[in-house]
């Protein structure tokens, strides 16, 4: 089963699945394999190539992004020693995504030591989706709604980790892209790829019932056109999100 991002397409890792792109396009010229590195765990984070999908063979992909194959294998090999990626020979075989494999300790640490920067980030996020809640509640379309109210119910339905998270990013994203300000809905993925990146390795559910309540309370003033009501939702469901946060490094991350 394939699913679509963009004008792009990922593909299920199973041993009879099809070769298709497996990234969106890169917003601007890539350049060296830590770019490449950056981009495709930019894609990961975000939903848009998840755990067992298969990327695209070595020169489409190569191709497909703007690089030599040699800067690509060099790219997948990093990926690989994370964890990210799995290599598998033979005629099934290619780079295959996978759920991290970093050790647990190895997380912590990093976690704690950008938390500082985690926190920051959720101040600055806290004033960006919250200005795009108010803009969507003025300018979004029946269509954008609908992407929001699907990414809720994908949320809601979720029990795996990947579920999880990709259904609360379709949300923030949905509501960012309803805004009508491409810049603002650019600033507002960027923010979550830096913030979510480390997190996603230590697991979603500890804010899935929280995420739930304020996407409700968000969704529903979006759908009354209420952007005050939005954008004040908007900030307080991320003050709940800084809050669990902090309370989980206090108790012991």
């Amino acid at each position: 089963m394939s699913k679509r991002s963009g004008d792009a397409s990922v593909t299920s890792g199973s041993a009879a699945a099809s070769e298709t792109s497996a990234a969106s396009a890169p917003p601007r010229a890539i350049s060296g394999y830590q770019a490449i590195v950056d981009h495709l765990r930019r894609e990961m984070t975000l939903g848009r190539i998840r755990p067992g999908d298969r990327l695209p063979p070595e020169r489409q992909l190569a191709d497909q992004l703007g690089v030599a194959r040699d800067t690509l294998r060099q790219a997948l090999r990093v990926l690989e020693g994370s964890g990210q990626i799995t290599i598998r020979r033979g005629s099934h075989g290619g780079a295959f995504v996978q759920a991290s494999m970093m050790e647990a300790w190895r997380i912590r640490q990093d976690i704690r030591e950008r938390a500082d920067d985690i926190v920051a980030l959720l101040e600055f996020r806290a004033v960006i989706d919250s200005a795009a809640a108010r803009f969507a509640a003025e300018r979004r379309s029946d269509e954008e709604l609908a992407a929001m109210e699907q990414a809720q119910a994908e949320l809601e339905a979720s029990e795996a980790l990947h579920d999880s998270r990709d259904a609360d990013t379709a949300f923030h994203l949905a509501v960012a892209r309803a805004s009508g300000n491409h810049e603002l809905a650019v600033a507002v993925e960027d923010a979550r790829v830096k913030m979510f990146a480390p997190v996603d390795l230590l697991g979603f559910q500890f804010l899935k019932e929280s995420c739930v309540e304020g996407h409700a309370l968000v969704l529903a003033a979006i759908r009354e056109r209420d952007p005050d009501r939005a954008a004040a939702e908007m900030t307080r469901h991320l003050a709940a999100t800084r809050d669990e946060f902090e309370l989980i490094l206090t108790e012991g991350l």
